[in-house]
């Protein structure tokens, strides 16, 4: 492996690392301390609802 190689190797695995610690950070800082309580009714309809139709003249 070349020189310029090995650095660009090193540069990609530090730029990986300061995501993961940024990923890290922000849920630490942010979604750690949400709690949610799951409820079978609200979750059964969730699955059963089905998406709407697209109307004829819908452009989506």
């Amino acid at each position: 492996m070349h020189s310029d190689e090995r650095r660009l190797v090193r540069h990609l695995a530090w730029v990986v690392v300061i995501k993961l610690l940024a990923l890290g950070g922000l849920w630490w800082g942010l979604v750690r301390e949400q709690r949610t309580s799951p409820d079978a009714d609200a979750a059964a309809r969730h699955l059963a609802a089905t998406a709407p139709l697209p109307t004829p003249g819908d452009s989506r």
